[in-house]
């Protein structure tokens, strides 16, 4: 079985767990007219990007296991090359006027048998850290993006109720020896869409098409985050620990409950589906209440789920800025703690023009300007992480493009080429934020929008992968 990309995965487990998906619910503090509000003093700008994305494929994790059985559309031998060129990337991101710089420490290359720690690959974080914090970089370190190490799912993987236990003592070494270097901590990037993909499409490692499985490593996750955030703090008492859900427009059905009626793999799949349950339950239930300093999430675009479902190229995912405001009143008036984007950005297909004439720079101009809408309605917007500093490998496939800079990593040309979106987020960063002159310099296409695959003469930009 070749492996779809990753967003292919999140589509085919909507159509597969989603028989129904909840009606938007309406948003209060909708403004009428923009207006504009200086960000927070102390605002974090800054990239993002992930280990195995990055810097290239460790043959121990789950992830580098999958790649070598064939079951990726591309392999993955050095990602952008970033394992040996993070400090020319830490340059690039302190050249944009940016003070962060969001990336993982690979639990896989660590601990690469549980229990024996890999002396190379924490010499190598060390020195990864040290060139962040030498620049003025503020390191936001995920904890699990996606990749994590083989011997684990040799064990059970996340179904098992050791895997919470594990992780936690991955977590409790990480700020140990670094914690003096990382004050902010994501546990986990995007459970909803790691279940998804591994226990719904079964087209991420694990493989599995098991939403009981998949409920149950969810579980255990949550109590994995719970025990991780204590070992964290335990060992860095300063540290600030959260993890970052994927959301979109109402795409990954908004419900957090089950409908009571359904069939346990029915309430199973909505769970796991529901960009809000896992959070919910860190935030509400008594045993887990307490474990998040802050929220998190990414954002790209707006999904309408039908069925049959058809999914479009990452290419062609319709800009929707407008959710983008939504999401952050969302988090902070369910969750009541300040937010911090850790994800959002624009993709290329081969860095061909998209057809909708949307750029990176109108696309990221047009969504700051919704943050600071939502700021000026009193939204503690922590920072906003622009995903991602380089062209890298999107699980599965080199060809969607979201780097600032551009990296030909199929044919391992890892030259770093500024591409459309440096010169805007460098003008909107210099300005604390978009004016109406960086508006008027990079403005939104004015088209009206292409046919969605699913409606009225659409389907011409699916991909079939």
């Amino acid at each position: 079985m070749k492996f779809r990309p990753l967003f292919a995965v999140l589509a085919a487990a909507l159509a597969a767990g989603c028989g129904r998906v909840a009606a938007p619910q309406p948003v209060a503090h909708v403004a009428t007219s923009f207006k504009t509000a200086a960000v927070p003093q102390g605002f974090m700008w800054g990239v993002s990007t992930a280990g195995y994305q990055w810097e290239g494929q460790d043959p121990g994790s789950q992830w580098g296991k999958w790649d070598q059985a064939g079951k990726t559309v591309e392999r993955n031998p050095l990602g952008a090359d970033g394992y040996r060129r993070y400090e020319q990337d830490a340059d690039l991101t302190k050249g944009l006027g940016c003070n962060t710089f969001r990336t993982s420490i690979e639990w896989a290359r660590i601990e690469p048998r549980e229990g024996e720690y890999d002396q190379a690959a924490i010499a190598h974080y060390h020195a990864l850290l040290g060139a962040l914090r030498a620049r003025g970089l503020e390191p936001v370190i995920t904890l699990m993006h996606f990749s994590y190490p083989g011997w684990l799912d040799a064990d059970g993987g996340w179904e098992s109720p050791k895997a919470a236990g594990r992780f936690a003592k991955y977590a409790a070494f990480v700020a140990k020896e670094f914690g003096h270097d990382i004050k902010w901590y994501l546990t986990y990037n995007e459970p909803n869409v790691y279940l998804m993909g591994g226990y719904l499409a079964g087209m991420m490692p694990p493989g599995r098409q098991d939403p009981l499985g998949g409920l149950r490593a969810l579980r255990n996750m949550v109590t994995g985050h719970k025990l991780a955030y204590a070992a964290i703090h335990a060992n860095d008492p300063e540290a600030q620990v959260s993890f970052n859900m994927y959301t979109a427009e109402y795409a990954v059905g908004l419900r957090a409950d089950a409908d009571p009626s359904s069939t346990p793999e029915q309430q199973a799949k909505q769970r796991i589906t529901s960009d809000l349950f896992f959070m919910d339950q860190l935030s509400a239930t008594p045993e887990h209440k307490g474990t998040l300093d802050y929220a998190s999430f990414d954002y790209y675009c707006r999904f309408k789920v039908t069925l049959p479902f058809a999914f479009p190229r990452a290419d062609t995912w319709e800009v929707y800025p407008e959710g983008f405001y939504k999401a952050l009143h969302r988090y902070h008036d369910r969750y009541h703690l300040p937010v911090l984007v850790a994800e959002n950005g624009m993709a290329t297909w081969d860095l061909a023009p998209r057809a909708d004439r949307w750029t990176r720079s109108a696309y990221t101009v047009t969504h700051v300007k919704q943050l600071q809408r939502a700021v000026a309605e009193g939204v503690p917007v922590l920072g906003y992480v622009h995903w991602s500093i380089t062209d890298n490998y999107e699980w599965g496939s080199f060809s969607p493009r979201f780097g600032l800079f551009s990296v030909d990593c199929r044919h391992q040309n890892f030259d770093r080429v500024a591409a459309d979106g440096v010169q805007a987020f460098k003008s909107i960063i210099a300005e604390g934020g978009v004016t109406d002159a960086i508006t008027k310099r990079y403005p939104a296409p004015g088209l009206v929008p292409l046919p969605a695959p699913w409606e009225p003469g659409g389907g011409s930009a699916v991909h079939t992968y």
